[in-house]
């Protein structure tokens, strides 16, 4: 049974350290040096191993995910130009393969950034942070679409989406960072390309 059930029932209870979650902003965060984000990130892999228990039981394990979550959110979530996502992501990913959820949590990022890149009530801020978390997961799996399916199909799925990215999001990329602007389909669509299924043998 997937443990996202128990996250979902967990988010749903109200636990005041992730039921909200966070938006982050790439602007805010560019800013950042590795210290700084290296801190943030610590901060909630300590807190995952509170709400793990220590890994007495399983009852805290929804929480821990959730902050293992948001700390890859954190991470995407911020312009990779200086390839500081490579030297983050490392101990989250380790801390959630723990739970064997990885996979579980890059899907799970996917579909809240696909949905946030269209949504047109959403912030310009949100929609563009949206873009970099989709480049960044992108970027971090690319490696393993050959010989894993769960990866295979969340980059399908950003494949499949056909983002169309707005104006008005183009414009704040180059007016307030001078970032060029990537489609994360186009981007999906390349690697998909490049890494054709294998057939099976007969």
């Amino acid at each position: 049974m997937k443990i996202w059930i128990g996250l979902f029932i967990a988010v749903l209870s109200g636990s005041p350290a992730f039921a909200t979650g966070h938006n982050y902003k790439y602007s805010d965060l560019v800013i950042r040096d590795y210290d700084e984000m290296s801190k943030e990130v610590q901060v909630r892999i300590r807190n995952a191993h509170k709400a793990n228990n220590g890994g007495e039981d399983s009852s805290g394990d929804a929480a821990a995910i959730e902050e293992l979550r948001d700390a890859l959110k954190l991470i995407f979530s911020r312009p990779n130009s200086d390839n500081m996502v490579a030297k983050l992501t490392p101990d989250v990913r380790r801390e959630l393969s723990g739970f064997s959820a990885f996979e579980d949590t890059i899907s799970s990022l996917t579909a809240e950034s696909l949905g946030l890149v269209d949504d047109k009530n959403a912030s310009v801020s949100q929609r563009a942070t949206a873009l970099f978390i989709l480049d960044n997961i992108l970027s971090e799996i690319r490696p393993e679409v050959a010989g894993n399916e769960d990866i295979r199909r969340v980059i399908q799925r950003i494949g499949d989406a056909h983002i169309k990215i707005a104006d008005d999001v183009k414009t704040d990329l180059k007016l307030r960072s001078m970032f060029k602007t990537k489609n994360p389909t186009e981007f999906a669509q390349e690697i998909l390309k490049a890494n054709p299924p294998k057939k099976d043998k007969k």
